[in-house]
């Protein structure tokens, strides 16, 4: 008889639990991003399911969106890094590049 095999360890500083529960983020896409928006999305809104964990950056790279063109990003409401971990039922809103500017930060 075949003895089952023994259960790989779980990687350090990540339990089992943490590993396999979800959570769901709820997505405000403004502007040119509502053509990024996921599966059953509709006026610039859609909810996602991403892993216990995840980081604002990691929605970005679900959605496809280049971290470096979010250039507003606020999650419930509030200025948020790209690296922000995520927790379960919070409202990303996130705006492209507005308008002008220049690549050298100087007026005219």
């Amino acid at each position: 008889m075949e003895q089952p095999r023994p259960a790989r360890p779980d990687p350090p500083g990540r339990s089992p639990a943490r590993r396999r529960t979800a959570l769901t983020v709820r997505l405000h896409l403004f502007a040119a991003f509502a053509a990024w928006l996921p599966p059953g999305g509709r006026d610039g809104r859609a909810a996602l399911d991403v892993p216990a964990g995840a980081t604002v950056a990691d929605v970005l790279g679900a959605l496809g969106i280049p971290v470096d063109l979010a250039r507003v990003i606020l999650v419930n409401g509030h200025d948020a890094a790209a690296d922000q971990p995520l927790a379960d039922g919070d409202e990303i809103a996130i705006f492209p590049p507005l308008a002008g500017g220049s690549a050298s930060g100087s007026a005219r």
